[in-house]
């Protein structure tokens, strides 16, 4: 009797399943990493919703939304000797007790320094909540791109920060920079108490916060959306605010030249009041060409006036906080001067739907 003939896939076989199934691959491949995105999407719209409800509940115990910066009432650092109001508290460490963060709130010496300091029994408890990771203030995407390793002393990492709050279409510039006091037109200032009657452009039509992406820690790899550029002058006939997209497109170019002297320090630590750590303006649009930069070259904590722009990972623009607490996804092409209009929030320039 003869045996039955077993049957199997030929070679040429296995390569066709093989081929189909890889195509198959390819083809959900791009549909699951763009769900992916749009939960990401969501969830940093969410947590814009989260700030913004914070800022209004401070409003209403305070009657104001918080200063950008928050000095150390005039003290000085016991083991550094350096003013107090420098490395000040920020809009996001005022705000957390209205995040379910009131304990770590609680736990920090607003008489000092945030950072005074790792060996001061007086601030420890400082040092060791402004470490701490809040995912609120983190965008899901951003997180994709791994920042840096928070070490055992200030300065080289921290937690990150993804939202800034707005200073308006004005160079940056910490408290005591010199800035005329009429020249800070944002949704926070150092020196202006903001309250809601004085948005008067409408609180619809302008900006809170937005978003930026976190420094990378490498001070020799430029990356448009990690680093600032150090040590260059602005412009000849600039002002303080409202600068037109000539005046930016040439200060870029002058930036991006400078390249040589930066830091991918920005948006490491949620607690310090500053320029590019928790603070951005509204100069230039969305995601612009132009690099984040500023004028001065020792200032390793960008307590220096500059350009800060609002950046994302997500494909086309950014997410905005309005100061009415609403939430919305800002093209990278919108028109410069409408973007800069609801920057400010009493500059009187009307704007419509954007």
């Amino acid at each position: 009797m003869s045996r039955p003939r077993l049957r199997g896939f030929t070679l040429i076989e296995l390569l066709v399943v093989i081929a189909i199934i890889a195509i198959l691959i390819a083809l959900l491949l791009p549909a699951v990493q763009q769900a992916r995105e749009a939960a990401r999407r969501t969830q940093c719209r969410n947590n814009l919703k989260q700030l913004g409800l914070a800022l209004h509940n401070y409003h209403d115990n305070f009657n104001q939304f918080p200063n950008s910066h928050y000095g150390a009432l005039g003290t000085v650092c016991p083991d550094s000797g350096l003013p107090g109001a420098w490395r000040g508290f920020s809009v996001q460490a005022m705000i957390l007790p209205y995040m379910d963060q009131a304990p770590l709130y609680n736990g920090f010496d607003f008489n000092v320094r945030i950072d005074c300091a790792p060996n001061n029994p007086v601030a420890g408890a400082n040092f060791l909540g402004i470490m701490t990771k809040i995912a609120a203030f983190r965008c899901p995407s951003d997180l994709e791109y791994p920042a840096y390793a928070i070490p055992s002393g200030f300065g080289g990492g921290g937690p990150g920060n993804n939202y800034m709050v707005s200073i308006g279409p004005m160079v940056g510039g910490w408290q005591g920079i010199g800035l005329n006091l009429v020249d800070e037109i944002g949704f926070v200032s150092y020196r202006k108490n903001v309250k809601i009657r004085d948005i008067i452009d409408g609180t619809s039509n302008s900006i809170a916060m937005s978003e930026a992406c976190t420094g990378n820690a490498a001070n020799t790899t430029y990356d448009i959306r990690r680093t600032v550029i150090r040590g260059q002058a602005f412009p000849g006939g600039v002002s303080d605010v409202f600068w037109t997209q000539a005046q930016l497109n040439q200060y870029g170019q002058q930036c991006l030249g400078g390249t040589a002297s930066m830091y991918g320090t920005a948006r490491q630590h949620w607690a310090n009041g500053i320029d590019a750590q928790t603070i951005f303006n509204t100069l230039n649009p969305p995601n612009s060409p132009n690099p984040d930069c500023d004028f001065c070259t020792g200032c390793g904590w960008f307590d220096s006036q500059g350009v800060f722009t609002a950046r994302s990972r997500h494909t086309g623009g950014v997410h905005v906080l309005m100061a009415d607490g609403a939430v919305k996804f800002v093209s990278d092409n919108i028109d410069i001067n409408t973007w800069q209009s609801v920057g400010g929030i009493s500059d009187g320039r009307t704007v419509g739907e954007f």
